[in-house]
């Protein structure tokens, strides 16, 4: 199993659960796979994934996994 991405960013503080889902994110993941892996309903995925955007200052995938990239 692949060692996951992680994204330093010292001003965010996700939770547990956020930062599950920004991994999978990272490891390109449908909502709905991360939904399944976590065992959690696809719109608290999406929730999640508000919450990550918001705190990253980004607005979509690609964004994020440029960060995860640098």
């Amino acid at each position: 199993k692949k060692k996951n991405n992680t994204i330093q960013v010292p001003s965010v503080s996700l939770s547990n659960q956020e930062e599950k889902v920004l991994n999978l994110i990272l490891d390109n993941k449908t909502n709905k796979e991360i939904a399944t892996a976590l065992f959690i309903s696809v719109s608290t995925v999406k929730t999640h994934i508000n919450n990550i955007y918001k705190q990253l200052d980004v607005s979509s995938r690609d964004e994020v996994k440029k960060l995860g990239t640098k």
